[in-house]
């Protein structure tokens, strides 16, 4: 039986709950190994992504113009293109403008928290709605798309065993929460996509007080005892949600009264992180179409029309959300983006509107950008054709791969693992800034030890730095103390803690500052292993030699296979430890590099798979 179409096909995991009227879903499945990924670590940084979806494929040229191509622009769109005189111009640049309907989004940028991205699509783009949009979410190129998704896999990889156990007093809450539309392929993971199957919170309540007979002995019993611990689960993220939302008032005075669905969303989004959910992705909806092949602009006044409405619903939406969560004292917590699934072409067509094309501009907001633009102006023939498409800057996955690597604390080794290739980051986020207090902790596997690294960035304003560790993510002890001993504006520091035994070891560091005042480092959570019995290192693999520390005594033989991520088992071996608590063997040349496989380890009646990659 296949759980993904068993699920798709039951209602259970296809009606939202509602909140004032706001459809949310709750995701927290097995998403793919992008979504996975970028979730874990965003909550153990305490950072929050929120993406808003914009339907139907984006004009960037008519949204961001490109003020050094005017003339260009004038000659590829003379009936649709906006005035130069009524581009709203941008603060540190005088080449790019935004189109008029942008008022709240141009104040943003004027005060260093916007950054546009220009030219952002991937090569040989692909123009089908659906196809590009497949491509955004998964995170891959390839025809026909993965059936995971990016985030999906990133939570995935950092939520091992999910759905089990879930939700308990560490995770409590939504790995994703998806408000309007249906629940994307973004969010896909191995085996599921949910969301809440109830109209209100009561309805769910109602659910919850029934008692389920025994399931029946059948395939059948398995998937419906599944649907069960989904519904459990839904129950209780239901009141941590709800929780949250009547935790915190809305602050902004900037959200419009009626009118703007998308707006709507976001109060709701501030609402939930002002309130201390967790939940570390959030995807909204635009609700308007923008793929404005027809009547794009009003003919005879090209700043305004169906284009500009949408434009400036957006531009609302965020400058109120970001008001909002800055007055929630929650702004050096929280970054998002916008994504349309493609660009328009460079000309306009005859019905004053413009058709599928490429490369688009992205938007970033937040407090702790590197305010400004990314990238230059789109370059444009004097004589563009029907053909003619802005040209590739950067490619999406190089956006990926920098929320993951320098927002979402991922290493770049992860990104790479999900993304399935390594992308070259993007200057988007200001890393001086995005410490906590200036203090930015990394901890890794050091054969026995943990090696904890941190750069202190104000450097000069303390005296010691205390190490604490916890096992639960919140009951920290101390460690031990390093001293400053430079002064130097910025310096780092090197601590090795022995391993200890258990599943997930976490760490931060206190900083004292010299008149006493303590400050905290972001948490950082190390792995032992998913039975907190053996490690494998170096992961990725090198010169495809394994290595496997036992973190107990083996008395026996060791049983060793790989299988691909199909089940196809591709290596067995078994190999006698002889009282060594660290095993070492080549396989064959012949696995694929940047290529997740499983490695199962049988040992003394134990059985351990670990997910292992070879570079």
């Amino acid at each position: 039986m296949n759980r993904r179409k068993f699920l798709g096909n039951t209602a259970l995991f296809s009606v939202p709950m509602m909140i004032n009227g706001i459809p949310l879903y709750a995701g927290d499945q097995r998403l793919h190994p992008l979504l996975a990924a970028l979730s874990m670590p965003a909550a153990n940084c305490d950072r929050v992504l929120v993406i808003i979806q914009m339907n139907g494929g984006n004009d960037g040229l008519n949204m961001v113009i490109p003020l050094d191509r005017y003339t260009e622009l004038t000659n590829a769109r003379p009936s649709i293109l906006i005035p130069q005189a009524s581009v709203l111009p941008l603060t540190g640049t005088t080449t790019t403008g935004l189109h008029p309907s942008m008022t709240g989004l141009r104040d943003l940028f004027n005060a260093g928290k916007v950054n546009l991205v220009q030219g952002v699509t991937y090569p040989n783009p692909n123009f089908s709605h659906f196809q590009a949009q497949d491509i955004w979410f998964s995170g891959s190129t390839a025809i026909p798309s993965p059936s995971t998704g990016w985030l999906g896999r990133q939570l995935d990889m950092a939520y091992p065993g999910f759905p089990n156990g879930y939700p308990n007093a560490m995770n409590p809450d939504p790995l994703a929460i998806q408000i309007g539309g249906a629940l994307p392929l973004s969010l896909a993971g191995p085996n599921i996509n949910m969301g809440y199957n109830a109209p209100n919170p009561s309805a769910l309540i109602n659910v919850a007080t029934g008692t389920p007979g025994p399931a029946p002995v059948s395939d059948y019993g398995t998937e419906l005892t599944f649907l069960r611990l989904m519904k459990d689960q839904s129950n209780a993220y239901t009141a941590r949600i709800s929780a949250a939302y009547n935790a915190q008032a809305t602050q902004s005075t900037l959200y419009p009264a009626s009118g703007n669905t998308l707006a709507d969303q976001m109060k709701v989004v501030a609402r939930l992180i002002g309130g201390g959910l967790k939940t570390p992705v959030y995807i909204v909806n635009h609700p308007d179409s923008f793929d404005t092949h027809v009547d794009q602009v009003t003919a005879g006044n090209t700043a305004v029309g169906s284009h500009a409405n949408i434009l400036s619903k957006l531009s609302v939406a965020i400058a109120a959300f970001q008001d909002d969560i800055t007055l929630m004292g929650k702004a050096n917590k929280v970054t998002g983006m916008t994504f349309s699934e493609f660009g328009r072409r460079v000309i306009s067509n005859t019905s004053y509107g413009t058709d599928h094309g490429s490369g688009a501009p992205v938007i970033f907001f937040g407090a702790m950008l590197n305010g400004g633009v990314t990238g230059t102006s789109p370059v444009l023939p004097a004589n563009p054709t029907g053909s003619t498409q802005v040209p590739l800057q950067y490619d999406y996955r190089q956006l990926y791969s920098t929320i993951m690597q320098k927002w979402l604390c991922m290493s770049e080794t992860e990104s790479a693992t999900v993304l399935n290739g390594t992308f070259q980051t993007v200057p988007i986020f200001n890393e001086v800034l995005l410490p906590l207090d200036g203090i930015e902790l990394a901890a890794s596997w050091d054969a026995g030890f943990a090696k904890l690294s941190f750069v202190v960035y104000e450097n000069d304003r303390y005296d010691r730095f205390i190490i604490e560790r916890s096992v639960n993510g919140s009951d920290f002890t101390e460690l031990g103390t390093l001293f400053n001993t430079s002064n130097r504006v910025q310096e780092n520091y090197v601590y090795r803690d022995e391993r200890i035994a258990a599943p997930f070891i976490y760490y931060r560091i206190k900083g004292i500052s010299k008149q006493g005042a303590p400050s905290y480092s972001s948490i950082v959570k190390l792995k032992n292993s998913n039975r907190q019995d053996i490690r494998v290192f170096p992961n990725p693999v090198t010169n495809f030699t394994i290595n496997i520390e036992f973190l107990n005594k083996v008395s026996g033989q060791v049983d060793i296979t790989i299988f691909g991520m199909r089940g196809e088992k591709l290596y067995y071996n078994q190999v006698n430890p002889a009282g060594n608590r660290i095993i070492r063997f080549s396989v064959p040349n012949l696995f694929s590099v940047k290529t997740l496989y499983i490695l199962n380890v049988v040992y003394d009646g134990n059985t351990v798979n670990e997910r292992i990659i070879f570079e």
